[in-house]
């Protein structure tokens, strides 16, 4: 029977261990697909801006060079383009959005920058798209350093909270 609770207890701390240090990665992730992002829209100034490379096909290569849920939310755009179902660019950029933010560790203040960013995408000159461009990286840059602040802070905390929490419900428990 002793064996039992112990096994038991250890189970509870290594799940609780588990629990905080998935809280801890969201911190971690978020930064790494703010930078990803923020890449993103700099590679695809330059295939606009610098090459005049149509939408959709700047677009799909850009997201070739992406990882993760970031790639599909580029990719799910390109297609969206590529359908010619009669969504404007804006449209198409939403509904990609909308799909795959549940996906990405972003924040709705993060969703909202980038929605923003969409309803103005292909919508006017080089100049102004250029102007766009360094808006959405300053913001995405703003924002990436606010996560990696919210991580280095955060990140200790749930990890050893995790494991915290385990060990006093397996204290408990006993």
């Amino acid at each position: 029977m002793a064996f039992i609770k112990i096994l038991s207890s250890l189970m509870i701390v290594v799940c609780c261990s588990f629990l905080g240090l998935q809280a801890a990665n969201a911190y971690a992730l978020r930064v790494k697909e703010l930078r990803m992002l923020r890449i993103a829209f700099a590679h695809l100034e330059s295939e606009i801006i610098n090459y005049a490379t149509f939408l959709p096909e700047a677009v799909e290569r850009v997201a070739a060079l992406l990882q993760g849920a970031v790639k599909e939310f580029f990719y799910d755009f390109s297609r969206g383009l590529q359908k010619r179902s009669g969504d404007t660019a804006a449209e198409a950029w939403e509904k990609a959005l909308k799909s795959w933010e549940k996906h990405l560790y972003i924040t709705a203040e993060d969703a909202q920058i980038l929605l923003t960013f969409g309803k103005v995408l292909g919508a006017s000159d080089r100049e102004s798209q250029q102007r766009y461009f360094q808006i959405i990286q300053g913001q995405l840059r703003n924002q990436e350093q606010r996560a990696e602040e919210a991580c280095l802070k955060y990140r200790n905390m749930y990890r050893n909270l995790g494991v915290l929490s385990g060990l006093a419900l397996a204290i408990i428990l006993l």
